[in-house]
C-alpha cells in the first residue's frame, strides 16, 4: 500500500465537517450563547479549509503539475469555488452578528445551514477527487520517501497551536490502525515530549475501548522491538 499524503488531514477535515453540520442543525440562532459557539466552530472550519487549500497550492500541486498540468488547473479552479462558498458563509455570519432581531438571526442561521450543506457536498467530492487522481500521479512519479519530504515541508509551516488542534480532529477521524501507525511514527522520529503530547491527545479523544486497543498494540510493538 503506497503512502496517501491526503489521508490523515482529509479524515480530520471530514470529522470537522460532520460535527459542525450537526451543530448547525441543532442550533437556535436566536439564542446568543449557543449560536456564538456554533459560529466560532464554523469559522474555524472555514479557516482550516482555506489553509488546507493554500498548503496544497504551495506544496502538493507543484509536484503534480510537472506531470499532469491540466489536472492541476482543474483542481485549482475548484479551489476558487471553495473560496466562493466560504465567502457566502462569512456573509451570513456577518448578517447574524450585525442584527439584534431574532427573526433576522434565525434567517441568517438557516442560510448558514444551506450554504454549509453545499460546502460539505463540494468538499467531500473535491477531497475524493484529490485522493483518487492526485495520488495516482504522485505514486507514478515519486517514491514514498519523496512524498514524505513534501508532507514534512508542509507541516513545518503550520503554527504549533494550529497543528495540535488539527491533530485533535485527525485523532477523532482515523481508525485504530492509523492511530497506531501515527503514534509509532511520532515515537520513532520525534522527541519524547512530542510523543507524550500525542498520547495525551489519544487519551482525550479515543473511546475507552479504542484507547485500550491502541495502547496494547503500542506496548506489544515495544516488547517486540
Amino acid at each position: 500500500m503506497r503512502y496517501n499524503i491526503f489521508n490523515q488531514i482529509h479524515k480530520g477535515l471530514r470529522a470537522m465537517l460532520y460535527d459542525t453540520a450537526l451543530r448547525i442543525q441543532q442550533t437556535d440562532f436566536a439564542q446568543e450563547e449557543q449560536a456564538t459557539a456554533t459560529i466560532l466552530q464554523l469559522e474555524k472550519v472555514l479557516f482550516y479549509f482555506d489553509q488546507h487549500a493554500d498548503h496544497e497550492d504551495e506544496f502538493i500541486l507543484p509536484a503534480v503539475r510537472k506531470h499532469a498540468r491540466l489536472l492541476v488547473e482543474e483542481l485549482e479552479s475548484e479551489h476558487v469555488t471553495d473560496h466562493a462558498l466560504s465567502h457566502s458563509l462569512n456573509k451570513h455570519i456577518k448578517e447574524w452578528r450585525s442584527s439584534l432581531n431574532e427573526g433576522v438571526k434565525r434567517n441568517a442561521g438557516l442560510h448558514m445551514l444551506y450554504d454549509f450543506n453545499s460546502f460539505i457536498a463540494f468538499n467531500l467530492y473535491h477531497m475524493n477527487k484529490e485522493e483518487l487522481l492526485f495520488n495516482q500521479v504522485l505514486w507514478e512519479y515519486y517514491t514514498d520517501e519523496e512524498i514524505f519530504l513534501i508532507e514534512h515541508a508542509l507541516i513545518t509551516t503550520i503554527p504549533p497551536d494550529v497543528l495540535i488542534d488539527e491533530s485533535r480532529w485527525i485523532m477523532r477521524g482515523i481508525n485504530n490502525e492509523e492511530v497506531i501507525s501515527w503514534l509509532n511514527g511520532v515515537k520513532n522520529n520525534a522527541p519524547p515530549e512530542a510523543f507524550a503530547v500525542f498520547m495525551t491527545l489519544a487519551e482525550e479523544e479515543l473511546s475507552v475501548n479504542r484507547l485500550k486497543d491502541v495502547q496494547a498494540s503500542l506496548t506489544e510493538g515495544a516488547l517486540l522491538a
